[in-house]
């Protein structure tokens, strides 16, 4: 039974089938959990099944957010190929589903980054870079640019270019220059995501360069301050008019009359405001109308409407908030003093833009010299081939980017909304408007600190068509994954607070979640239901200490309170048994696999809270995105690395004392310091020899022996050393979470090796590039030891969640305060906003807020709240069954009885009327929590605990979409949790059972275990052979056949010394043979290896030499040339010399030509055969491959053919799966000739055939399969017998 679609479904997969156009581009906007990879696919199926407009894999490219999905995408893939192949009777259709097939490894599912790569590859020759050019690894990068900044930095205090000392006198401090170098690189990474990263430099320029020439007001900055202020007088104005509305009502709060007149007054001056300065002076003079208090006396009271008391002063109150902070609004500020500013500013910020610039070129010409590139490089490069030259400004395909959209008919983008302005321009570049495809939800865009531009996919959603648009929008809603509560809620929630203004769309019901997955019969005992908000009022033991609840969400013994709340939660969960429903809609008992608890950030939390689970008996991991250089196990490493290299510092050499590494104990460190002058390690060795202490005398020892090594070998032998002679990784795998801790160790020495891999060297360098990423907070992810399968409590990150699920989900923490850190900088960038740079006092080095900071300030602001916004949307979506949010709050009121913060938020958010919640209250939420409790309040019973609270009796509005959704919120007293000292349950009856178990030796076991112990398989042949089978092993396999023949003497082939006045040529008779040139005596050489065969070559041989030159690369005693490694030389000059008539002369010069473009380095370019190749192209063969119309070189292939046909002891009808690569075929009258080129040492042609005849006759069905056209001949060309030789 095939998979049934839903409408929209079937839409995103046909489309434009279902239209009146021809071709359409698509822009799924694909909800959480509404199959959208399942759509994906099916969708690329339904394109290569059509026969009536014919599709290759090869022609559409499908570009993925990361490697692992796009294995997972060709697999899925494959598999459904598979399936469709087995589900049709049609011959044709399963035969172009079988070439397909074949065809999937070569077709371009991968990351842009991956894509970048091959056009880079295919086209390097119109770029000016090396093509033996490697991506370098995130050590080798960051070091590079340390250094190229560092020499820019050098040149620019010596020729003071830049403003050079007015930006360090900004930004650095008195120590290092490491606070311009980090603004340097930051507005580098950033230029470097956008398409024209110079261009967008210099521009962002353009308003400060404006600025100092027109008035402030008329700036961009100035007109957006202008026009904020007057919305912020607007919001004055409504609530005025609503508060003048209640006075009228015989039973509103008359007494406060005056708070109305002296508020309306501030509206009327504000209102009359026309200019900069005249709006200051208004703003200046608010604080005289917000003097009044909201007093009234409880006999006063009993003569108004409690409801309307409660309204008006909320209302009132706000505007008072509002008036109040005017006083310190932009508009103080006189324009002229502003306009000094912008001038004062301009050289910094200039500076800065040229600097930049100029570490870009450095950084650029670096990189190229050393044959080296980075990822931004990939986009970038790849940019530079795909734009015509000249219309950066306005990106125009280039003759690249035309021939790769005749090349692709259609162009898949996944996880759209992830995407940035680089990758943008690359897509549009090689398709065309009416062959795109993307799929991604905008609401799950949550990687902006990669780069990414969420408003590219916006702009489509907003501006997108119907069914018969040229560009056509389809929405899928529909949510297969969690339960239609859990779906609910959600919509309940973002109903209210997700707003355009708010939240840069707005959730309506084209964005809501619609349910698709029913849960019917469910047990009593299944664990869905309600979604949960538990909250911990820690108000008890926290109101002495502080009554400000700033910061709270990090407090470490709150945080503890949640934990241990959590922990009881689970432990009851799994206690009771509770029933969790499978995918395919069954129930069974939960496990704790099907928990998962998610937190924004898990920094300080995650590893504590592992171990806690554990010894409450729950098997937990965490998977922390950093802390790996936080770890105790790296940290000690690292402090005893330090003094290895420098053993004269105190407190890492304290570290490693008072370790396990020597162990000793405070009085004995104490001891050591209090025993004379000097360091510790320069009055180690007198007390070690006074006390008689082995161990610090054997740590001396390791010491001398380890600074040695340091000396004269690598950092990685320096480290195998330590964890040899200290046993040190079984050391740490013995401390509790030791399976990671020993990941961890082991992971330090992979990425030492890496960085030695990259050409550095030396411990202090190490040190320093261990110390610059943690400086720079480039931390590493801890080593993972976890997989899918095992039965643990998942810890992660809510952005570690995207793309999973879980049964039951606990979204911890959700007190937090985000993390708005960044806003504080001095420069502030943002892709539209610009630049925003703070002023700076000189004489006294104080920075200050300026209009550019301010905006740039708010726009960052807005668009990170927004971000947050959709980070939480990922959150609620995660949970199939249950969903329990948990946080602590220091309660609703303070301890005069005023309420706080949230208690204030409760009673603003549950007057609003109407389905949205104003934009003033959404934005001023800093935590999950604050929107939660905002959105749930006007909940009818979900909130009715959040509302007697703080004692509510406003008006209250419940009539809202998806109000029937079923929401739990209990407060429980904070002070009961805490304790997180759990015993393990000590079963006695279990211990004592097992005491009494006998060796197993001692017991007769039955027959039947015997017989199972000593079970033989039946295939074991088949578990030696691998299922997937390479050209290379198939030529290995008929070697064998040979040698078990007698056909040949054996695999080894002989090594070869030459005279000495061969002068390093190298003569016919020895290709093949592994050469090795000696100019030591022959005869002598001969004598000390008499089992090996030796070869005398001649100078007249070697003169008359295949290779007609003398091989420079040969110059060394231990230089080797293997007969493969010439042969994959000539295979490569093959496969880049141009076909065409050559004389001896014009080849040579070709060849030659090929070092120049970086095709083949000197050394290899000395030991390729002009003499073998110019025979190549003068014989008959060669003739018709150079006339023939389509030539196909180094074609990539893979298929099944039957096994036994290599293997003769494989069952028969079992398949092995083949891949390779033809080396040439050329059509010749609608038939195939194909050639495969040989260098094997040979007698002659008979040996190729009896040698390669399997392999030929594979390659010739492969190609068949491959293009659905024969193959008339078959030759295998002989570079050492320079024939072509048929097969038959």
């Amino acid at each position: 039974m095939g998979v049934k679609w839903t409408p929209e479904q079937e839409s995103a997969i046909i489309a434009p089938k279902d239209s009146s156009l021809d071709n359409q581009t698509l822009l799924v906007a694909a909800a959480a959990g509404s199959g959208k990879t399942a759509v994906l696919v099916e969708r690329i199926i339904t394109r290569l099944k059509d026969m009536d407009n014919p599709l290759s894999v090869q022609e559409l490219m499908v570009v993925t957010f990361t490697k692992a999905a796009a294995q997972e995408m060709s697999a899925r893939i494959g598999l459904a190929l598979a399936k469709a192949m087995e589900s049709t009777d049609d011959a044709a259709m399963q035969e172009r589903l079988e070439r397909q097939l074949n065809l999937l490894p070569s077709a371009h599912i991968s990351t842009l980054h991956s894509f970048c790569q091959w056009v880079i590859r295919s086209y390097f020759y119109k770029l000016d870079i090396n093509p033996t050019a490697r991506i370098g690894n995130e050590a080798e990068m960051a070091l590079l640019q340390q250094e190229v900044l560092a020499d820019l930095l050098t040149k620019s205090y010596e020729e003071g270019l830049y403003n050079i000392y007015e930006l360090a006198d900004f930004f650095s401090d008195d120590k290092s220059d490491a606070g311009l170098t980090a603004k340097i690189m930051s507005l580098y990474n950033y230029a470097m995501s956008l398409a024209n990263p110079d261009g967008w430099l210099r521009k962002a320029l353009e308003p400060y360069k404006e600025a100092m020439t027109v008035n402030p007001s008329d700036t961009l900055w100035g007109q957006y301050m202008w026009d904020k202020h007057i919305a912020v007088i607007d919001r004055i104005r409504e609530r005025l008019e609503r508060m003048e509305q209640i006075l009228l009502d015989p039973v509103g709060p008359h007494k406060w009359q005056n708070i109305y007149d002296n508020q309306l007054a501030a509206l009327g001056m504000l209102s009359s405001a026309q200019t900069w300065d005249d709006m200051g002076e208004a703003c200046k003079h608010t604080d005289t109308f917000i003097k009044d208090q909201f007093r009234m006396g409880s006999k006063e009271a009993q003569a108004f409407d409690p409801i309307l008391v409660a309204e008006f002063k909320s209302l009132g109150s706000q505007n008072k908030d509002d008036l109040k902070a005017m006083q310190g609004a932009v508009f103080t500020v006189p324009e002229a003093t502003l306009q000094e500013q912008f001038k004062a500013q301009y050289p910094i910020i200039e500076g800065l833009v040229e600097l930049t610039i100029a570490f870009h070129k450095a950084y650029r010409d670096m990189k190229q010299e050393q044959g080296i590139m980075d990822f931004s490089d990939l986009e970038h490069l790849c940019l530079a081939l795909l734009v015509e030259p000249g219309t950066e400004d306005d990106p125009q395909p280039s003759d690249v980017a035309k021939e790769l959209q005749d090349t692709f008919k259609e162009i898949m983008v996944d996880e759209y909304q992830d995407t940035n302005g680089v990758q943008e321009t690359i897509i549009n570049l090689i398709s065309r408007v009416d062959n795109r495809f993307y799929v991604g939800d905008v609401k799950q865009a949550i990687y902006s600190f990669r780069m990414a531009d969420s408003s590219l996919f916006m702009e489509k959603y907003n501006t997108y068509g119907d069914t018969d648009a040229v560009e056509r929008r389809i929405d899928l809603a529909k949510n297969f994954r969690s339960h239609e509560n859990i779906l609910a809620a959600t919509n309940f929630l973002f109903y209210q607070i997700m707003t355009e203004e708010a939240a840069e769309l707005n959730y309506t019901e084209a964005e809501s979640l619609i349910p698709g997955r029913i849960v019917e019969d469910a047990p009593e005992d299944w664990v869905g239901g309600d979604v949960e908000l538990q909250l911990l009022d820690v108000s008890k033991d926290t109101l002495s200490a502080s009554e400000s609840d700033e910061d709270e969400g990090d407090d470490p013994e709150n945080n503890e309170r949640e934990l241990d709340f959590i922990i009881q939660k689970i432990k009851e969960i799994h206690g009771a048994k509770k029933k969790v429903q499978n995918p395919e809609g069954t129930f069974r008992q939960i496990e704790w696999r099907d928990f998962a608890i998610l937190r924004r950030s898990l920094a300080g939390w995650g590893t504590r809270a592992v171990e806690a689970m554990r010894q409450a008996g729950i098997p937990a991991v965490v998977n922390e995105r950093d802390g790996y250089f936080e770890a105790q196990e790296i940290q000690l490493l690292l402090a005893l690395l330090s003094i290895i290299d420098n053993p004269e510092q105190d407190l890492p050499m304290a570290a490693v004392l008072h370790s396990g590494l020597v162990g000793l104990d405070a009085n004995e460190l104490g001891a050591l310091r209090l025993s004379g002058e000097g360091s510790l390690w320069s009055l180690m060795p007198a007390y070690a020899k006074e006390a008689q202490d082995e161990r610090l005398l054997a740590f001396i020892d390791h010491m001398e022996r380890w600074r040695t090594l340091s000396r004269r070998h690598g950092v990685t032998d320096l480290l195998w050393d330590i964890y040899e002679s200290q046993d040190y990784v079984n050391y740490v795998g013995a401390m509790p979470n030791g399976l990671v801790r020993r990941a961890n160790v082991l992971a330090l020495y992979d990425r030492a090796k890496g960085y030695e891999a990259s050409g550095f060297r030396g411990l202090f360098r190490f040190l320093r590039f261990v110390e610059s990423l943690r400086d720079s907070n480039q931390d590493m992810p801890l080593a993972n030891v976890v997989s899918e399968a095992d039965n643990v409590v998942r810890l992660m990150t809510i952005h570690k969640s995207k793309g999973l699920e879980f049964p039951v989900v606990f979204l911890s923490g959700i007190q937090k305060r985000f993390n708005m850190m960044d806003l504080r900088s001095e420069l502030l960038i943002d892709k539209n906003a610009g630049l925003g740079l703070k002023g700076y006092f000189p004489d006294i080095r104080v920075s200050f807020p300026t209009m550019p900071w301010f905006y740039v300030k708010d726009v960052k602001e807005a668009a990170l709240k927004a971000e947050e916004q959709r980070i939480l949307y990922v959150a609620l979506t995660r949970a199939r069954d249950k969903l329990i949010m948990t946080g602590h709050f220091k309660g609703f009121k303070n301890a005069k009885g005023k309420l706080s913060t949230l208690g204030e938020l409760i009673k603003n958010a549950a007057s609003v009327e109407g389905q949205q919640l104003p934009t003033d209250i959404i934005t001023q939420a800093n935590t999950y929590l604050e929107w939660l409790i905002m959105g749930f309040t006007r909940h009818l019973d979900g909130g009715n605990p959040l509302r007697v609270a703080i004692e509510y009796e406003g008006p209250t509005y419940f009539d809202l979409p998806d109000k029937k959704c079923r929401i739990k919120v209990e407060i429980h007293d904070g002070s009961l949790y805490g304790d997180l000292d759990y015993k393990a349950d000590i079963d006695e009856t279990t211990i004592n059972k097992v005491r009494e178990l006998k060796a197993v030796n001692a017991v007769e076991l039955p027959q039947e275990i015997e017989d199972r112990f000593n079970y033989t398989y039946p295939y074991s042949d088949a578990t030696r052979r691998t299922a997937k089978i390479s050209v290379s092993e198939l030529k290995r396999r008929f070697e064998e056949r040979e040698l078990e023949a007698g056909t040949i003497d054996t695999l080894n082939e002989p090594i070869v010394t030459v005279d000495t006045e061969a002068k390093r040529a190298v003569s016919d008779a020895i290709l093949g043979q592994a050469i090795k040139l000696d100019i030591r005596n022959a005869d002598r050489d001969a004598t000390n290896n008499e089992s090996v065969p030796t070869i005398t070559v001649s100078a007249d041989d070697l003169a008359n030499s295949v290779f007609g030159r003398k091989p420079q690369a040969l110059q060394s005693e231990e230089d080797v040339l293997t007969g493969a490694q010439w042969g994959t030389l000539m295979h490569e000059a093959m496969q880049w010399l141009p076909l065409a008539q050559y004389t001896q002369a014009s080849l040579t010069k070709e060849l030659d030509a090929l070092v120049t473009k970086g095709t083949f380095t000197e050394e290899e370019r000395n030991l390729l055969s002009d003499t073998s190749l110019y025979k190549f192209f003068n014989s008959d063969l060669g003739r018709r491959l150079i006339n023939a119309k389509r030539i196909e070189r180094e074609l990539p292939f893979s298929m099944l053919f039957d096994g036994k046909r290599v293997y003769d002891t494989l069952e028969d009808g079992e398949n092995l799966f083949l891949q390779g690569i033809i080396d040439t075929a050329f059509e010749e009258d609608g038939e195939w000739v194909l050639v495969d080129y040989k260098t094997d040492r040979v007698k002659s042609g008979e040996d190729l055939i009896k040698r390669y005849k399997i392999q030929m006759d594979l390659y010739k069905e492969a190609l068949q399969r491959l293009t659905g056209m024969p193959v008339k001949a078959c030759y295998i060309y002989s570079f050492r017998l320079h024939d072509a030789i048929i097969i038959d």
